[in-house]
């Protein structure tokens, strides 16, 4: 009898009461763009979002549409995405809880600037252009936060296009895999697990190479106790000796 494949991922399926009133507030309360807002006023927000369950696989929307909501992911992941002139899949994110994507008019975006498609089975919260609007009226500090959080993108976005420009490929597998522990991970005593399924295409697609050389670099790195690797998953083992790598440096 085949062995039935293990893993040491949490199950992200969600259950029917994955986006309850207590976790939709408690997300809202700490999201970028509410924190610090009073009790009653997150409240308040809290009645012009709603919830929205994908299943795993479902586009939640597609690049070039107009841009006319904007999300929180309450439960499970949702990776954001381009396709290549040559149709290939490009990720450009993975997201979690807390996490806000999407796009609206007011923050200056016309369209959705990228796909985003539910990578497990997820529970996401969303608001139209027109009721942001009204928080943003309503809510001046919102304002402000939106805009620093503009500011952000604009910052993340020039580090990925400087690290794709000028960094080999280990050292961009080595940034993303610390940034994904980071937002993603759970550390225990073996090192940091990175709790979303994560195929080798995605992270080629995240570091725009190909999945062969993604392939024989993380064969390199587990080789050399970088990291642990499975089917889908990947635990950082050595942290620093990723963070000397993520600099072009080699470690060795």
């Amino acid at each position: 009898m085949e062995r039935k494949r293990t893993t040491p991922l949490q199950d992200t399926r969600v259950s029917p009461h994955g986006c309850s009133a207590d976790l939709r507030a408690r997300i809202l309360g700490n999201a970028p763009y509410f924190r610090g807002l009073p009790e009653p006023a997150v409240a308040a927000v809290n009645r012009l979002f709603r919830s929205v369950d994908y299943p795993s696989g479902a586009t939640l929307y597609h690049e070039g549409a107009p841009a006319e909501a904007l999300f929180l992911v309450a439960h499970g992941r949702v990776k954001l995405l381009r396709h290549s002139t040559s149709g290939h899949e490009v990720v450009l994110d993975l997201l979690a809880q807390g996490d806000p994507f999407g796009g609206l008019s007011v923050l200056g975006r016309r369209r959705y600037p990228q796909s985003a498609v539910a990578q497990t089975d997820c529970c996401v919260l969303m608001i139209t252009t027109a009721d942001f609007r009204h928080l943003l009226h309503t809510y001046p500090e919102v304002a402000v936060s939106a805009l620093d959080g503009v500011a952000r993108d604009l910052e993340a976005a020039h580090d990925i296009i400087r690290s794709l420009s000028t960094l080999p490929v280990e050292a961009r597998i080595a940034k993303v895999l610390l940034d994904l522990a980071d937002r993603l991970g759970e550390t225990d005593s073996a090192g940091t697990l990175i709790q979303s399924p994560l195929s080798q295409q995605d992270l080629a697609a995240m570091v725009a190479s190909t999945a062969e050389t993604v392939s024989r670099t993380i064969s390199s790195l587990r080789r050399r106790g970088f990291v642990e690797t499975g089917r889908q998953w990947i635990r950082v083992s050595d942290r620093a000796g990723l963070e000397q790598l993520a600099e072009g440096s080699d470690s060795d």
